[in-house]
């Protein structure tokens, strides 16, 4: 892991932290007590709950993904069987060769497909235990953020010129609400999808529940793509165990965003951000193609934020030029002037 991991990765888990944490300390600080001592109390407190939770999962985690890393040569070989299976069902068949040819190719390219997959998602497993170190620099980051936030506001207002900077902190201020709403609203969906399906596959029996819990939680940050992204490992799993078991999982996923959508949170994208569904669609698919699975995480609020800043500051760029474009047809104008005297 280079050093962009170490340093990018848990400064973006921090935001996330402080956005999630910032009513708690904000509400302590209006009880007349300290910010520091009130980031203290809140950081005690969470500590306290994630050390009990952390006691009963992390060793099934622990456990689920080593069962799971020796597994996946299993997976492989049940999916070259079942791809070989469907090769010797379509033979039996008289298709014309250009047909057969296509289909030949199409299965090659599946099996090589199977394989590369497989292989990253292992690279998967062992980068997120990589990333274990980067997250003691998470409270750490958090901490100063929380603290200091208005520090740095103050600070980098400075560096805006005079005229621009009462709209800079009225922008600051509407992307700090709105990057608060959204971050709060996808850290209770995703939380609420992850134990939803957690408990459901408990239920049914699938292998490696807690972490395809943990996984769809996860991807359930993605709009649109991220519930997709994350049943299709669940899909996989369940039809390696027991094909009677895909239709059930299925269901359960289905069951699960429709709770989410429906109840929990209905339409939080759209109310939180202000954006049409089409442009969020248009720029998950740039900026998973740019930037991978980051960039389908990022986008979105990037977009938000730059939005904020165009209906705050185009006005005010736009009267600028139009001021400058008409200096300069007036000095035109001067000099064709006295070019004729």
């Amino acid at each position: 892991m280079g050093i962009q991991g170490i340093l990018i990765f848990p400064l973006l888990i921090a935001i996330l932290v402080t956005y999630l944490l910032s009513p708690l300390v904000n509400y302590l600080e209006k009880q007349k007590l300290r910010r520091a001592k009130g980031i203290a109390i809140v950081y005690i407190f969470f500590l306290t709950l994630f050390t009990v939770i952390g006691f009963s999962i992390v060793p099934v985690l622990i456990r689920e993904m080593q069962e799971l890393v020796l597994s996946l040569p299993e997976f492989t070989e049940k999916l070259m069987l079942l791809v070989e299976e469907l090769e010797s069902v379509y033979r039996r068949f008289n298709f014309p060769v250009a047909i057969r040819e296509a289909l030949d190719e199409n299965i090659a390219e599946l099996q090589n497909l199977l394989t590369l997959n497989l292989e990253a998602f292992t690279q998967f497993l062992v980068a997120l235990f990589s990333q274990t170190f980067a997250l003691f620099l998470v409270p750490l980051f958090a901490y100063y953020i929380l603290r200091d936030s208005a520090f740095f506001k103050k600070r980098f207002l400075r560096l805006i010129p005079p005229g621009y900077r009462l709209n800079m902190e009225n922008t600051l201020h509407e992307i700090n609400l709105t990057l608060g709403a959204y971050l709060r609203g996808i850290f209770i969906n995703s939380l609420s999808v992850g134990v939803m399906m957690y408990l459901g596959l408990l239920i049914l029996g699938v292998r490696f529940a807690l972490f395809l819990g943990i996984f769809n939680a996860l991807t359930n940050v993605i709009p649109y793509f991220g519930p997709l992204i994350g049943v299709v490992p669940v899909v996989i799993i369940a039809f390696l165990q027991d094909p009677l078991l895909v239709w059930k999982v299925i269901v359960l996923a289905v069951v699960a965003q429709q709770v989410e959508s429906q109840l929990i949170a209905p339409q939080v994208f759209g109310r939180s951000l202000d954006l049409h569904p089409l442009t969020v669609i248009i720029a998950l698919l740039l900026g998973g193609l740019y930037l991978g699975f980051l960039g389908l995480i990022v986008v979105i609020p990037l977009l938000a934020i730059l939005r904020i800043f165009i209906r705050h500051f185009y006005p005010a760029v736009a009267l600028a030029l139009k001021e400058k474009g008409q200096q300069a047809i007036n000095k035109a104008e001067i000099k064709k002037d006295d070019l004729h005297d």
